[in-house]
């Protein structure tokens, strides 16, 4: 629901030319542009790719901090209402896991991440996007090595910020990518 400004129909067709070309991207903007409504708008059309084609459902998942869980499942049911969301943020994200193929996008945060890398590790997405990115910008944590282990056919980072103080923290987002 909605209609999308003019570059962020662009930044779909740059998500497209990624997806084609098996590349990871790092979306850096400033905020307020839209990277939210961009990314979700990506991700219902791979839904309607799917569902068109015969397909069954894949999950994507999108690890985000904590305090921009609240954002993206309004904005989800706001603009994009047919996209099934699983939040695997609270505390019954045990039980939860299992629902994972039932849904087309999977929201978890960079802490539960951490915590339970163990089973999302095995899962195959079809997109793996960090938000807020720079969270990863020392290769050696923890968070930075459990983002690289999920499995995805395509990769994501969003970022306002993607270097903030060394280079090297530009370096750890494409080793994600």
């Amino acid at each position: 629901k909605g209609a999308l400004r003019d570059y962020q129909r662009d930044a779909l067709g740059w998500f497209d030319f990624l997806r084609r070309f098996g590349f990871g991207g790092c979306l850096a903007d400033e905020m307020g542009l839209g990277k939210t409504v961009m990314v979700l708008a990506l991700l219902d059309s791979r839904r309607l790719e799917r569902q068109v084609a015969g397909q069954t459902r894949q999950a994507s998942v999108i690890v985000v901090p904590r305090s921009l869980v609240f954002n993206w499942r309004q904005e989800a049911e706001r603009f994009t209402p047919d996209l099934r969301v699983l939040d695997l943020t609270r505390s019954d994200r045990r039980r939860a896991m299992s629902q994972i193929g039932e849904h087309d996008v999977v929201l978890t945060t960079y802490g539960t991440l951490r915590r339970d890398v163990g089973d999302l590790k095995d899962v195959v997405f079809d997109y793996v996007i960090l938000d807020e990115a720079q969270m990863i910008k020392n290769a050696r944590t923890s968070t930075a090595k459990s983002a690289r282990l999920l499995r995805g056919a395509h990769r994501l980072a969003l970022s306002g910020t993607p270097v903030e103080n060394r280079l090297s923290e530009l370096w750890s987002l494409f080793e994600f990518l």
